[in-house]
This record gives C-alpha cells, structure tokens and sequence, in this order.
C-alpha cells in the first residue's frame, strides 16, 4: 500500500512540475531567486502592411509593427488552437511590448530591492528576457496556430 501512496506522490508531483520550463522563468543576477514570466500575446495578421512572415529551414521570423519574433521549431513550440482562445485571453500591442517590458522591470526591481535589501542596476539580458511571448496567426476560419517565440528587436 505504501508503495502506492509514495507512486501517487510521484506522479503528481512530477505532473505538478511539468507544466513549467526553465525558459519559463527569469532572475536579476546570477543564484538569484527566480519569478515566472507574464505570458503575452501577439496576433500576426498576414493581411496588414506592417506584417511580414519569412520561413528559412526550421526558423519562423515574424515582424509585427516593426517587431521582430522569432520562432525556432528545434527550441521552441507551436500548437493548433480554436479560435475561441481568442475569447479567455487578451492581446497585445508589439508596439507597446518594450514599454510594458520596462514598467514591469521597474516594478519587480523596487520589490527585489526592498525584499532582499541589495541594489540592482540593470536588465539582466535587456527586456525581451521578461516575458514570454505567443504569437497567434489564424489559418483557418476556426484555427489559430499559437507559436512560442523569442523577441528579437531589444533596445532596452
């Protein structure tokens, strides 16, 4: 029975853990405590003019309102959604992405100082490092292919 219990454990445990990566997560400095990133999303509409897609091998790049995302199939995920994801999330600006970026660096820096009681400078790796990033691109009138990306375009 004991060997039921502590298997039971184990699986949850284990399904509990999975949910996340380590990309899932940032710190302010080396051995530093570690804070999940805000998930974002952002639509590619092929329609607009400020929207371009460009396919090379396994690497996806995505430019939004002169953003530019990244997407590599070796590092990162994609999935097929319904279009009725669109109704449990919000979306985002690109445009605004870097000034959100910022504010939430300002914000989580005043809380890491006041906690720990030591003085940060600056970003660790510029404000593309703070959130992760989907990018929505509707293919269908009822599918939305949601891929995982890297935020290129860093002048934080």
């Amino acid at each position: 029975m004991k060997k039921y219990i502590y298997l039971l454990m184990l699986l949850v445990i284990n399904s509990i853990t999975a949910q996340t990566k380590p990309t899932d997560y940032f710190s302010f400095y080396k051995g530093g405590e570690r804070y999940l990133k805000p998930i974002k999303y952002v639509m590619f509409d092929s329609s607009k003019n400020d929207n371009s897609k460009t396919e090379y091998k396994q690497i996806i790049y995505f430019q939004i309102k002169q953003q530019l995302f990244k997407f590599d199939a070796k590092n990162n995920s994609s999935d097929t959604c319904s279009v009725d994801i669109l109704k449990k999330i919000s979306l985002e600006n690109p445009a605004e992405l870097e000034n959100d970026a910022i504010a939430f660096f300002k914000n989580k820096k005043k809380e890491v100082e006041s906690k720990n009681k030591v003085k940060l400078l600056y970003p660790p790796g510029g404000y593309n490092s703070f959130f992760k990033i989907y990018v929505l691109e509707k293919v269908k009138s009822n599918k939305i292919i949601k891929y995982e990306v890297n935020f290129q375009d860093s002048s934080f």
